[in-house]
């Protein structure tokens, strides 16, 4: 039986987590001074508003650019356009005009019920192949010829497994005992 946390346990939990911790001093970020005199006196040295670590040169993609106060302004692109398009991304216009032409061919919509896929197929058919499923409504798994790649695509199914997800009433809330043997 797996086990969770509930309100209960988690007030008894954090009461005693608490117990493990140093309570902070009113008027104080620390309780005790962690760092040596010489430190302190080393942070005091340091005069208001010194810069130690100050950026020698800023480069674009390589190319050094020469600052011209303390400023840099970096030209960032924020459009698609203003790009190099080498994943050979498409636009809407070019997405709609593949789907059109993809659907040109199709004149008609046909099931066909098979024992197994053919070798090819035909734009327009789906191919019903019988398969047992967890679903008594669902006994084909659907397929498509898709022409520009030669191949079938499988387009569907219902199956849903949920055999590895824990039921509600597989739990039970964590008791202040079992707390009491972690937290010791």
């Amino acid at each position: 039986m797996e086990k969770y946390l509930n309100s209960t346990g988690l007030t008894y939990f954090w009461n005693r987590l608490k117990n493990y911790f140093v309570k902070q001093e009113s008027g104080k970020g620390l309780s005790t001074n962690d760092y040596t005199t010489a430190e302190k006196s080393k942070l005091s040295g340091v005069a208001s508003g010194a810069q130690v670590n100050i950026i020698e040169q800023v480069k674009v993609n390589g190319n050094a650019i020469t600052p011209s106060s303390k400023a840099v302004n970096i030209t960032v692109p924020t459009k698609v356009s203003a790009l190099n398009n080498d994943s050979g991304f498409q636009t809407a216009s070019q997405v709609s005009s593949s789907i059109a032409a993809a659907l040109s061919g199709v004149t008609s919509i046909s099931f066909q019920i098979v024992d197994k896929l053919p070798t090819t197929g035909t734009n327009g058919v789906f191919y019903l192949v019988s398969d047992k499923h967890s679903d008594s409504s669902d006994a084909y798994d659907e397929y498509v010829w898709i022409s520009a790649t030669s191949k079938f695509e499988k387009i569907g199914n219902t199956d849903v497994d949920l055999s590895g997800y824990i039921k509600q009433s597989d739990i039970t809330a964590i008791t202040t005992a079992e707390i009491d043997t972690i937290a010791v």
